[in-house]
């Protein structure tokens, strides 16, 4: 018989090498300075690529939805045997709880105890709920598929990691002195201004007619999940690995168990 539990996180895998492969042929994020030719103002502000950003959260949608669907392929193929009722059978889908207080009684309601009671006990052991000391991955995997139900799971930018002293190796005239500050997604970030060229200068430079220069800056910027508020990042290659990685062992103890 087909393990279509495991076959599901083969696409998730295959789903993020294309991810990686996204990535890397073009940035969803960039930092960048903008200089006004004819009024002598320059800028810094963060850029997105609203293109490869929804492509890139179609893919996430895509993985975490086969996460989820195998860790349901699997407990389906354990538990509906003992399913008396077809709308016991509709029911059936592995068990995730908001709450530690409501995880026992979310397990019965799956049907988990009909299965054995080492069965059920394995699935209380994998703590699947969201509240602190949750299987903080395996709980992502619900949180994200929720998400992606009602939404797109789109990634975003995180420039906390962008420092002053990056942008003035590359923009020597940025304004200095700069401490206790923060680099994030906004049209401007640092404007100051610099000797407006005249015309032959312009001329000389092969300044485009609207007068704007603006140049990509090589500098950090993570792409992540906002999970729990926008002050909690997790970058999303890694967090999408942990999931696979939490996906293939909670399939396993529901095939051991």
């Amino acid at each position: 018989m087909t393990d279509s539990a495991s076959l599901k996180i083969s696409r998730a895998t295959e789903h993020i090498n294309e991810l990686n492969v996204l990535f890397q042929k073009k940035r969803p994020f960039t930092y960048a300075v903008e200089t006004n030719t004819n009024t002598g103002q320059r800028s810094t502000f963060a850029k997105r690529n609203e293109a490869v950003i929804d492509q890139a959260a179609l893919i996430c949608g895509d993985i975490v939805h086969n996460l989820r669907s195998a860790l349901d392929h699997a407990y389906w193929d354990v538990v509906s045997p003992v399913a008396t009722t077809d709308r016991e059978r509709k029911n059936l889908q592995f068990p995730f709880s908001e709450t530690e207080a409501r995880l026992n009684e979310t397990v019965k309601t799956r049907l988990a105890d009909r299965v054995s009671p080492s069965f059920y006990q394995a699935l209380l052991d994998l703590k699947p709920h969201g509240d602190n000391g949750g299987n903080e991955f395996l709980y992502l995997i619900h949180k994200f598929d929720i998400i992606d139900k009602h939404k797109l799971l789109i990634p975003t930018g995180n420039y906390t990691k962008i420092s002053s002293a990056m942008l003035i190796k590359q923009v020597p005239d940025f304004p200095k002195g700069l401490v206790n500050c923060s680099f994030g997604q906004c049209h401007r970030d640092v404007s100051w201004d610099i000797p407006p060229m005249n015309r032959g200068q312009r001329r000389s430079a092969k300044i485009p007619d609207s007068g704007i220069l603006e140049q990509e800056l090589n500098v950090p910027v993570d792409i992540v999940f906002t999970v729990a508020g926008a002050s909690h990042f997790r970058t999303v290659i890694p967090t999408l690995y942990k999931l696979i990685d939490v996906a293939i062992i909670t399939v396993d103890i529901i095939k051991s168990a």
